[in-house]
């Protein structure tokens, strides 16, 4: 770890959306700069956001200022030397008005001192330590290594012969990635995957009986707190099924297909090209570490597809320039294609963009042969008769998996291949052929940090 940097805050505060964010704080810490990730949201932390929101705020914003004041009340906080880290969202999202909000809402509570943090070419990365680009790349590595180790946490759970030690493996091999980010060298993160294959490898399961794969879809700050997605995917398991989240890499790829779109349309062409190259590195760093784990994935296509794929499926349901609500629609086609037989949108109260998405469900639905899709909303009031709701879901997703299991399944094709040139798409299994081999997609887009 290097020595803190002069000039720079005592410490950053990340706000907790799951276990990536510990990827973000120890690659500060590898380059100087202490940082801590925020208590994961609960019902003491979102009492607290609410509080001082007006009512009308998104959920992200009351999670992130509700964690900010819950851990401020602690003894050690000190506010001159503290800062949330707040990076530039999307200009898909509200939340990039929110900083005003968590500014009022630190000086009423008297934490005026505290630094609201946006790292970025204007302020020279304030606060991403000594190395900047370096830490970014850090970052990523931690991303996708800790998004690899979810999946494998999903997908072999639901079959362990000894409850509780594939938990125990995550556990372990988050730790053991975490400590590789705080090196500094992203190979450290490549050899700490792949050492961590061997903690889930030597989990003894029982994959006999063939569980229908749910796709668990949403904004991604719910999709990794079970108090925010009800715990839907335990009770998923306990139903017979198994659960697919949204792939971490997917929104970051789209994102910078969205930058990349519209710095080509400023005429920024520099930008546009600095854009596309780390495009192309950060699905380097994606095979990279895939390849550590890929005999473990049961992922017909375990490589996030390049974002003009996601792009295709928005615009089949939603103007790709209109603000947030297409994304969800577009990746519910992709987890359909790769083989999901349910898909399930968590909600959160108040966000238009998940609004937006369960509105266009129903016609998703459809155009998927009629999979089964379930809404299920977070309103803080604890998830009123969500099992029995889930285990309808679960009886109509093993219904359709047979139904369709060996048969054409009614997935639209990537937009850039021929009509002719497409296939049904298979029954899932792990050496079945990808839908959308990534040798015929073009070029697309990676994410910024």
């Amino acid at each position: 770890m290097t020595t803190q940097l002069q000039g720079q805050p005592g410490k950053v505060y990340i706000p907790s959306i799951g276990d990536h964010c510990e990827a973000i704080a120890a690659a500060l810490r590898a380059y100087g700069q202490p940082a801590e990730v925020l208590p994961a949201t609960s019902p003491a932390t979102l009492a607290t956001g609410l509080e001082v929101g007006k009512g009308r705020e998104c959920m992200f914003s009351l999670m992130i200022i509700g964690g900010m004041l819950h851990r401020a009340k602690q003894s050690d906080f000190d506010p001159e030397r503290s800062a949330l880290f707040f990076p530039s969202l999307s200009r898909k999202c509200v939340g990039i008005n929110y900083s005003s909000l968590f500014r009022d809402a630190l000086a009423n509570n008297g934490l005026e001192q505290v630094e609201i943090l946006s790292p970025g070419i204007a302020n020279t990365y304030r606060g991403m330590g000594s190395h900047p680009d370096v830490v970014r790349s850090l970052i990523w590595h931690g991303f996708i290594a800790i998004d690899l180790l979810i999946r494998l946490q999903n997908q072999r759970r639901p079959y362990e012969l000894q409850p509780g030690a594939t938990d125990l493996a995550y556990q372990r091999s988050l730790a053991r990635v975490v400590a590789a980010i705080e090196t500094g060298e992203g190979s450290r993160v490549v050899a700490a995957l792949a050492a961590s294959a061997s903690e889930f490898e030597a989990v003894p399961l029982d994959q006999s009986v063939r569980r229908p794969r749910i796709g668990m879809l949403g904004d991604f700050y719910m999709l990794y707190n079970p108090y925010l997605y009800l715990d839907a995917i335990r009770q998923i398991e306990a139903l017979g099924g198994e659960v697919e989240i949204l792939r971490f890499a997917k929104f970051f790829y789209f994102i910078n297909w969205m930058r990349e779109q519209d710095a080509r349309g400023l005429g920024k062409h520099q930008d546009a090209l600095q854009i596309a190259l780390e495009n192309a590195y950060q699905h380097q760093v994606e095979a990279d570490l895939v390849a550590t784990v890929r005999h473990l994935l049961s992922d017909a296509n375990p490589l996030e597809p390049r974002a003009t794929v996601t792009v295709a499926d928005i615009q089949r349901y939603y103007h790709i320039g209109i603000v947030n609500g297409g994304f969800t629609a577009g990746a519910a086609v992709d987890m359909a294609r790769e083989g999901c037989a349910g898909l399930l949108h968590v909600v959160p109260f108040l966000c238009i963009g998940s609004i937006i998405a369960a509105a266009l469900g129903n016609k998703v639905r459809t155009d998927l042969g009629q999979i089964p899709w379930l809404d299920i909303i977070f309103d803080a009031q604890g998830g009123t008769n969500v099992r029995t709701r889930l285990e309808a879901f679960l009886f109509q997703a093993a219904q359709f998996d047979r139904s369709k299991a060996g048969a054409q399944r009614a997935v639209p094709p990537p937009a850039e291949r021929k009509l002719s040139e497409t296939h049904a798409a298979p029954p899932r299994s792990p050496r079945a052929a990808p839908l959308i081999p990534l040798t015929v997609q073009p070029a697309g887009a990676g994410s910024n940090l």
